[in-house]
């Protein structure tokens, strides 16, 4: 077989829980498909959690070693009961800070040297730069906790799919400006091309204002036409989607923007993950095969 075009430039990657939904809510079902998902030999790297279980850490964490796969450890929303990252109550960020900190165990447990965070809720407008200044805080607490591991922020939305403090690329670059000028170097920024709608930017508006930090990329897609399509907002469709956003015109488009800046295209191969869901009528394999094979459409025109 032919290696695949984009091997000698990316490292490619799988996000598990998104291509299996139902993994968010069974720690059963988490232990059973990631054995699946780290057979697929097409893939050098896997986006994952661990479920707070210790009989699904047990059984997981071998199996990711065993693997040859490079993990990348993404951490839970934190915006349950008591859990805010840009809370104004202290208490509230610190308990949250600690509820992380398992997760960044785990992520070291399975030899994960990125992990990806978020910001908390939105707050409203006139409080945003109040709360920006605690999540400086709380991801400078969280550098210094777990210094092994490079912390990842990932800008989401504020209008139509997670509503989440940090609504920008730029916003979010300039958390990790602030969180690298207090002296921690373990911090940085993913790109996930389908948030980029949501947040009302283009490609090259986004990769532009952070292209210093950039450290890991997601592949995806959202739906922002259609408020009655099941997956509404930041759902994770995959590309070519009804009412998507992103197929490979747009595929095209974002992976020349990731050249131009440099991440793409230097002398190492940095990471780039699918993360979509299955379509419809179709398994989570076919899923995968689509996926790849329009990769492969994409990259016939760089």
């Amino acid at each position: 077989m032919n290696e695949e075009p984009w091997k000698k430039y990316i490292k490619l990657g799988l996000n598990h829980h998104l291509l299996f939904p139902v993994t968010f809510e069974s720690a059963a079902e988490h232990r059973r498909t990631i054995r699946e998902v780290l057979a697929y030999p097409e893939f050098e790297v896997i986006d994952m959690f661990i479920p707070d279980s210790d009989e699904a850490a047990e059984e997981e964490i071998p199996l990711v070693h065993a693997s040859g796969k490079e993990p990348v450890y993404n951490c839970p929303l934190m915006n349950g009961p008591r859990l805010n990252p840009n809370s104004p109550d202290r208490a509230i960020r610190m308990e949250t800070v600690e509820a992380v900190i398992k997760h960044l165990r785990r992520g070291l447990d399975i030899g994960a040297r990125k992990a990806v965070i978020a910001s908390g809720p939105n707050p409203g407008e006139a409080l945003i730069a109040e709360q920006t200044a605690y999540f400086v805080e709380y991801v400078a607490a969280l550098c210094a906790r777990v210094p092994e591991i490079e912390l990842l922020i990932e800008p989401f939305d504020r209008s139509i799919g997670k509503n989440l403090l940090i609504g920008s690329t730029r916003e979010a670059a300039e958390v990790v400006r602030q969180v690298r000028a207090q002296g921690y170097g373990n911090i940085g920024l993913l790109i996930d091309m389908g948030h980029i709608p949501l947040m009302n930017e283009t490609f090259a508006q986004a990769v532009k204002d952070s292209q210093s930090y950039i450290r890991h990329v997601h592949l995806g897609s959202c739906v922002m036409s259609n408020p009655a399509n099941p997956l509404y907002g930041d759902m994770h469709p995959p590309w070519g989607y009804e009412d998507g956003e992103h197929d490979v015109v747009e595929l095209v488009e974002f992976l020349k923007a990731l050249f131009a800046s440099g991440y793409l295209g230097g002398e190492d191969r940095p990471s780039v993950t699918f993360e979509m869901r299955p379509y419809p009528g179709k398994s989570e394999r076919e899923s995968v095969d689509i996926f790849l094979a329009k990769l492969r459409e994409a990259w016939k025109t760089l």
